[in-house]
């Protein structure tokens, strides 16, 4: 560890007065800068917060401060996780990445919702009034505990924080041109692990009950497996009908990025591409094409031009939000003619009825900010927990920076497609780009300048006035 760093650390005792939250990160695409953003809103308010990679936080959290640790999901599998948070002092929220859109009402319910995991939980926050009404139908009195705040994630995507991605969004044009975007959202199928990983791992955890519940999830599969070929036919016409652009293919991070790669192989003016958050790519795209993608929704709100291509459909398994903002298409000339409206600039989105069908489903379109909503339920919580102490504590803290890479070393050479997946995810954080993004951060916002930040543990960093 450089000198600097460890200079970082020495001065960064554990204050036993100031409240704590613990945020991780599990997919740094689609998260980094949503708990930045949400840390550096809670150390104006007076917290301290540790921000780091999930796995890295959770195997160090008895080195860490103790404070409230905001998971993200409420699934069976996270109910011993929480019990053990709660026995090392720590107190729990959460709230549910894939809760804004989902397929299936009680496919959701059952599959991401478990009232032990909720009973452990000091609080849950609810993307908005939809998903707080569909929970509250199953956590009878549990209640109070479901509160619609929105998410952070959304709020990057607000004139006062979207600035931070304008310098990417330009590099992106100046790399790429008037290109054409396609997201993809298909990993039930084109997993990283494999087309029947998600059944298999379902099955191992408990979440599928009886033969019913696992013909929801292969019919769920194949429906998907249609819906990525569809994509994958699409593209060569699409090429073809726009040799002049460039089309980007942006994959989920849980699918199996080199099986598109192989799809696009042979379009000279087609390529895969998987990096940073995606709002820069949204700001830069001309139009996006996607199906029942969050991404949908989160161009709509970024003014962009959005189309859903629906080469299959279904009642059960399209998700309506995200294509109800759209233009929705199910066959190639039409969806070729959406796409040159597009580009031609002419609104092909779905306006002010869209507008309102979001705001049902999402509570900070307007007014106060998602982060800030949150914050305002954290303050009422009681966080005055006792900090570890003493030279033991010490020693653990500093050992996290020997063991952990040690351990990743280890898994990179006994379990290489573990590792690569966990790079896909997460592919490292350090103490020079957390500091970098939050400069960034306050430069597009106009706040945030006197925020420190310092390592705590391996991949966890310190976040203080």
């Amino acid at each position: 560890m450089p000198p600097e760093a460890m200079t970082a650390v020495a001065v960064r005792a554990v204050n036993d007065q100031a409240p704590w939250l613990l945020l991780p990160v599990e997919t740094k695409a689609r998260e980094f800068h949503a708990k930045l953003l949400l840390a550096a809103l809670a150390v104006e308010r007076g917290y301290e917060v540790v921000l780091g990679e999930q796995n890295a936080m959770v195997r160090q959290i008895a080195r860490l401060p103790r404070g409230l640790y905001v998971d993200k999901s409420i699934a069976t599998t996270k109910t011993r996780h929480f019990q053990r948070l709660r026995r090392q002092g720590n107190k729990v929220a959460a709230w549910c990445e894939e809760g804004l859109v989902y397929r299936d009402r009680d496919a959701y319910l059952r599959q991401r919702i478990s009232l032990e995991s909720l009973a452990e939980a000091e609080c849950f926050f609810c993307w908005g009034e939809v998903q707080r009404a569909d929970m509250a139908g199953k956590a009878k009195g549990a209640e109070d505990k479901l509160v619609a705040t929105g998410n952070p994630r959304f709020d990057l995507l607000r004139p006062g924080y979207r600035n931070l991605f304008a310098d990417e969004a330009a590099a992106l044009r100046q790399r790429h041109g008037d290109f054409i975007l396609i997201n993809t959202n298909f990993a039930r199928y084109n997993h990283f692990y494999g087309e029947d990983y998600l059944l298999q791992a379902n099955r191992q955890r408990g979440t599928v009950q009886g033969a019913e519940e696992e013909a929801f999830l292969l019919a769920w599969r194949d429906f998907l497996g249609e819906m990525y070929h569809g994509f994958a036919a699409m593209l060569e016409p699409l090429a073809r009908a726009f040799p002049g652009h460039r089309i980007i293919l942006r994959p989920h991070p849980s699918e199996n990025h080199q099986r598109w790669m192989g799809e696009c192989a042979e379009l000279e003016n087609v390529s895969v591409e998987f990096s940073g958050n995606v709002v820069p790519w949204l700001m830069a795209a001309r139009v996006l094409i996607h199906n029942s993608c969050t991404t949908g929704l989160e161009a709509f709100l970024l003014d962009r031009p959005v189309i859903s291509y629906h080469p299959v459909r279904s009642e059960i398994y399209d998700s309506h939000l995200p294509n109800v903002v759209s233009r929705q298409v199910s066959e190639m000339a039409p969806l070729i003619d959406a796409v040159r409206d597009a580009l031609a600039g002419e609104p092909i989105n779905g306006g002010c009825e869209g507008r309102a069908e979001a705001a049902r489903y999402y509570s900070a379109l307007d007014g106060a900010a998602a982060a800030e909503r949150v914050l305002d339920v954290v303050d009422r919580l009681d966080l005055s927990l006792p900090q570890p102490s003493g030279p033991v504590n010490q020693l653990q803290r500093w050992s996290g920076h020997l063991t952990l890479p040690a351990r990743d070393l280890a898994r990179r050479v006994l379990r290489p497609q573990v590792a690569d997946y966990a790079g896909q995810k997460f592919p490292g954080l350090g103490l020079g780009e957390m500091r970098r993004e939050l400069a960034c951060l306050a430069a597009a916002s106009g706040r945030f300048t006197g925020i420190r930040v310092a390592p705590l543990a391996h991949q966890c960093y310190g976040l203080a006035a």
